[in-house]
């Protein structure tokens, strides 16, 4: 594995254990809210970026983040038709938090976080430290 593939999967690392630090303290208020949202975000950035990173690696055209992830399947990192579709809907709810914000949808988001999206990149980011 090349250095820049190593950092990547390191930072990826760093932003998903300040994601699970925010997720073990209970919600309270927006803000709470909003500093969850935020650093699923930049996990999110973080971990499509790993996959552009190896995808451009092995040879294969990866621009943004959904062609990222669609690389990401066939080469594995993505594993089956349930987690490329999790995988999609997090695109989705990061799509959604950075460009709106309603109090309603960032509850339903950070629920989403909470009981899904998280387990999905801890999985994700085994399986790219394992490689």
């Amino acid at each position: 594995m090349n250095n820049k593939i190593k950092n990547s999967i390191d930072n990826f690392e760093k932003a998903y254990n300040k994601l699970e630090e925010y997720l073990a303290h209970p919600i309270q208020n927006d803000r709470d809210r909003s500093g969850i949202i935020r650093a699923f975000e930049f996990t999110f950035e973080l971990a499509w970026k790993t996959f552009q990173k190896i995808a451009t690696d092995e040879g294969f055209e990866a621009g943004g983040p959904k062609s990222s992830l669609k690389q990401a399947f066939k080469l594995n990192l993505i594993q089956g038709e349930k987690e490329e579709k999790a995988w999609l809907q997090m695109l989705d709810d990061r799509n959604l938090m950075s460009h709106t914000y309603r109090d309603k949808l960032s509850q339903e988001v950070v629920k989403r976080i909470q009981d899904q999206h998280r387990t999905l990149l801890k999985d994700t980011l085994q399986r790219l430290k394992s490689r």
